[in-house]
């Protein structure tokens, strides 16, 4: 798993941080609306707007993709059962309490974020509005599922891709908030041929916050959806040992079935799934918690 940067790290439990961020977006978007008054009111008419500069995605570590730290400890992505899709309407989802999201749409789940996490590895580098193009194919086997290339997987990839686009997502903080959608715009053809471009707000938000590193070559191994939520969240922490109660976590994780399945059964065997791929080590289960010690990443420079 890749590791936060040291100084991403210290500032990664500190909420005020995108705080500060739209206070600043706030004040910058006052001063050019002030610029142009006063040009508009020098020539004696209306100006051209001068477009900001615009962020770009950034380029990501080999084989990396990424979330915002403070997405990996919500319900955005669930490990929900096959037929359990609920339809959302302005509905908060699960996670700690200083960052509150909402959302209205389908609900997504960890095959949802597979295809997420591969369209943002598809747009390093381009800006808001930039076209992205990808085939299919292509696409699934990048995400593993390869193996299927039937018009069912090519559908279920359709289908994903549509919930991405329709989702409407707010996050709000104690100074503001802001909404976005995970995907902005999707065309596609009948030869299989895809196009996308993300959201500004999207951008921004991986331009300027601080990112968990999510090893894709890792998460095409891994078997069940709950590893896949717990490699998120794990990828959202520092090395070293961390512990958080069971309930929480299964609530966090959308997991719906009986609390005592999710701790003797569902979690000792995603945990066991992380383990065998070397991104955790030495986990436990007592009273009610569950522990674990995440292990550097082998292409981390830190010891």
């Amino acid at each position: 798993m890749y590791e936060l940067w040291p100084e991403q790290q210290i500032a990664c439990s500190i909420p005020s941080r995108a705080h500060a961020i739209l206070k600043r977006r706030s004040q910058e978007a006052a001063e050019r609306e002030s610029y142009r008054n006063a040009i508009e009111a020098e020539v004696g008419h209306p100006s051209t707007e001068v477009t900001p500069a615009q962020y770009k995605f950034p380029f990501l570590p080999m084989m990396a993709s990424a979330m915002p730290t403070q997405w990996t400890r919500t319900g955005l992505f669930s490990n929900l059962k096959k037929g359990a899709r609920r339809t959302l309407k302005n509905q908060i989802l699960e996670g700690r309490s200083d960052c509150l999201v909402r959302m209205s749409g389908e609900e997504l789940d960890m095959y949802d974020n597979d295809v997420f996490l591969h369209t943002i590895q598809l747009s390093q580098g381009a800006s808001p509005g930039e076209m992205t193009f990808f085939e299919r194919s292509a696409f699934l086997r990048a995400i593993g599922r390869g193996s299927d290339l039937s018009s069912e997987s090519y559908r279920r990839l359709h289908d994903s891709m549509e919930r991405l686009a329709s989702a409407i997502i707010f996050v709000q903080g104690r100074l503001g908030g802001e909404s976005f959608r995970l995907i902005d715009k999707l065309r596609w053809g009948v030869g299989g041929q895809y196009s996308i471009e993300m959201d500004t707000e999207i951008v921004s938000i991986f331009s300027n916050e601080f990112l968990a590193f999510i090893d894709m070559d890792v998460r095409v191994r891994l078997k069940s959806p709950l590893a896949k939520y717990l490699q998120n969240y794990i990828a959202g922490h520092q090395v070293g040992s961390h512990g958080i109660g069971c309930e929480k976590l299964r609530v966090w994780s959308g997991s719906r079935g009986r609390p005592r399945d999710f701790t003797c059964r569902a979690l000792p065997s995603a945990l066991g799934e992380l383990e065998d791929e070397g991104v955790i080590r030495g986990w436990s289960i007592a009273e009610g918690t569950v522990r674990w010690t995440r292990v550097p990443h082998t292409k981390s420079k830190k010891p």
